[in-house]
């Protein structure tokens, strides 16, 4: 018997949804997902990691390998030495200040550094200030063995009178990179001059310009140097 048009219809289109094609399967766009969040988490990464890294360390396979010989590597391990070295020779009735860590020579001849160590008197006009007297002691540190030399220096004469302020967290910081770039050149690593590593230098001088103006008679060559290069 013949078949019905309308019944035919109904046949042929059972027939085209058996013979389609499957659905693509579910787990595909979970994965297309996260190929596209792949190269933020990679990108995340990489800037949380550089931001950690101080502008003097950059390198730090190769200050590594130059540091390798020496016995002290950074400003702070040379200040605690050179502050233990002349603890008995300061007077307890003082306050003492250390000025940052400078070399013993500029062009560097030695992998030695030095400390000048300041006397501050208490004022008795002012509850608040000192009377800063010149450096009355160096003390060398030698950066190869940890070796010290303590050196008394002339009478002390007044430089005037100062504030015993805290300084703020960036000239610490800016300081802080200046002594690492000094100590990491004298030990042979490499310091990227283009960065002006030594700025802290001249930012110190310029927050303490009585301090400043002592340390630039007794390191005139490398704080010349530094101010001829980095204060434009």
């Amino acid at each position: 018997m013949p078949l019905c048009p309308r019944l035919f219809v109904v046949v042929l289109a059972c027939a085209a949804c058996a013979t389609a094609s499957p659905s693509p399967p579910v787990t595909a766009a979970p994965a297309a997902a996260r190929q596209a969040h792949e190269p933020e988490v990679e990108h995340s990464f990489v800037s949380t990691s550089h931001n950690d890294v101080p502008r003097t360390a950059k390198n730090d396979k190769k200050a590594a390998g130059a540091a390798g010989d020496f016995a002290i590597t950074t400003p702070e391990a040379a200040k605690q030495l050179a502050e233990t070295a002349v603890a008995e020779q300061l007077d307890p009735k003082k306050t003492w200040q250390t000025s940052p860590v400078l070399p013993t020579s500029w062009p560097a001849r030695e992998h030695k550094v030095v400390f000048f160590f300041y006397p501050l008197a208490a004022n008795p006009r002012s509850m608040t200030q000192f009377q800063l007297f010149s450096a009355a002691w160096q003390v060398e540190v030698s950066l190869q063995d940890g070796a010290t030399a303590v050196l008394p220096l002339a009478k002390s004469r007044a430089l005037g009178t100062v504030a015993q302020t805290r300084p703020s967290s960036l000239e610490r910081r800016e300081l802080e990179i200046a002594e690492s770039a000094l100590v990491q050149r004298l030990v042979g690593a490499e310091i990227d001059d283009a960065e002006s590593p030594y700025w802290g230098y001249l930012k110190f001088m310029h927050e303490h310009p009585e301090l400043g103006k002592d340390l630039q008679r007794r390191s005139p060559t490398f704080l010349g140097w530094v101010r001829k290069r980095y204060g434009k």
